[in-house]
């Protein structure tokens, strides 16, 4: 008998509690279980107790296979034998089912590893456990604070990465909110998240850890915003700046665009449409050339002949793949090079567009240098965590952004 109840035990997996049963409703699985407790003592007077009663208790718990589960913990009430104790009756507990729980504390355990480590948002995951957002959302600032507030949670960082995000979308009570992340780029681990994107607010989250933490970062890869910058130059003067390869390639892109839109009023009267000949290649044009094919260069090479009479976004467009190129140099010295000769072409060009992004990226030029230096450190890491957060849509940063044990 004992090596029964050890079985059932074991396969339940659930410290206290034998299995009982299973059965499937609804597509959901259900399994009774009890306690393995066989007498109780009553807590008031101290006499051994007798069984009173029998109440199921339904509590969620860890998926299997795919569906949700649900335990049908068979409770026992116990009476206490002495007619003058004041206690009478009570139910039993169990440290792994909190009373009037929803979920049991493993599956609590689970629910917050897999918005803070996997990703995954609240909604998600409440849906797989069938259980109600802010009933995931408790467990996770329950099991996700603790984590958050460890001190050892930000160690072993020597490259950093700072992004905005947006946090929540604007409605009419609300502009657009953002947010700041700083990551790991080396191990592509979360580290935090705080309301805001301003200089300000990264000062006051770097200033906030201890100088030793400090000393050890040696890079920080940022986008091209000058409130970033300011801030690590003065809380991290030391680190090497990094401008991302991303963004760097993206302001080139974006200047093709906005040189196509100008092109295209100029001449025809009215934003692209179907039909027009510079409208038809915008996606085309944002391509590297190594991966045109022969129809796309094709289709390229028409729409500037028809739509490109002074060949303004032709112009645009090589200065955007050179711009690219810059980032093939074997060396710095190379890279310096190919960056005064992309310069100059843009200055002796008659593109307006152009004279404004050499202007921004000779502005950037040292932190756009150093990622020859720190050997291809790039936002990317950064960038991907962002895209990567559903989590967000918990609309609370903090225990969103814990990244939980990860």
């Amino acid at each position: 008998m004992q090596e029964e109840v050890s079985a059932a035990t074991a396969m339940l997996g659930l410290d206290g509690f034998v299995l009982l049963a299973v059965s499937q409703l609804n597509g959901e699985l259900e399994q009774a279980v009890e306690t393995t407790t066989v007498e109780e003592f009553c807590r008031g007077c101290g006499v051994q107790a007798r069984l009173h009663d029998r109440r199921p208790t339904y509590v969620r718990d860890l998926p299997a296979g795919g569906r949700p589960v649900t335990l049908v913990w068979v409770k026992r009430v116990w009476r206490c034998r002495e007619p003058r104790c004041p206690v009478v009756t009570w139910s039993e507990i169990s440290p792994v089912i909190r009373p009037r729980a929803s979920l049991t504390e493993r599956a609590r355990v689970e629910a917050c590893r897999r918005v803070g480590q996997d990703g995954h948002s609240v909604a998600q995951v409440a849906a797989e456990f069938a259980v109600a957002w802010g009933t995931v959302m408790a467990a996770v600032v329950e099991y996700g604070t603790p984590l958050v507030n460890d001190p050892d949670r930000l160690g072993g960082v020597e490259a950093l990465g700072v992004d905005e995000t947006a946090f929540l979308a604007a409605n009419a009570k609300q502009h657009t909110q953002f947010v700041t992340g700083m990551v790991d780029v080396t191990a592509s681990r979360l580290l935090d998240v705080v309301q805001g994107r301003s200089g300000t607010v990264l000062c006051q989250w770097i200033g906030a850890q201890p100088q030793p933490w400090r000393d050890g970062i040696t890079v920080a890869a940022l986008d091209p915003f000058r409130g970033y910058a300011t801030a690590l130059r003065t809380s991290l003067p030391h680190a090497t700046r990094v401008l991302d390869a991303f963004h760097v390639t993206r302001l080139g892109f974006a200047a093709v665009d906005d040189v196509r839109r100008r092109v295209q009023q100029q001449d025809l009267g009215h934003r692209g449409r179907k039909g027009d000949p510079l409208y038809s290649i915008r996606r085309v044009l944002r391509r590297g050339h190594e991966h045109l094919t022969d129809l796309a260069w094709d289709r390229l090479l028409t729409g500037l002949d028809v739509g490109d009479v002074d060949g303004q976004v032709a112009a645009a467009w090589i200065a955007a793949q050179d711009l690219r190129l810059i980032y093939r140099a074997k060396t710095r010295d190379d890279a310096q090079r190919r960056l005064h000769r992309w310069l100059v072409h843009c200055a002796d060009s008659n593109v307006p567009e152009l004279h404004r992004l050499a202007a921004t990226i000779d502005g950037w030029r040292e932190e756009l240098l150093a990622y020859f230096d720190t050997g291809g450190i790039s936002n990317g890491p950064t960038e991907a965590m962002n895209l990567n957060r559903p989590g967000f849509s918990a609309r609370r940063v903090v225990p969103t952004a814990v990244a939980v044990g990860g």
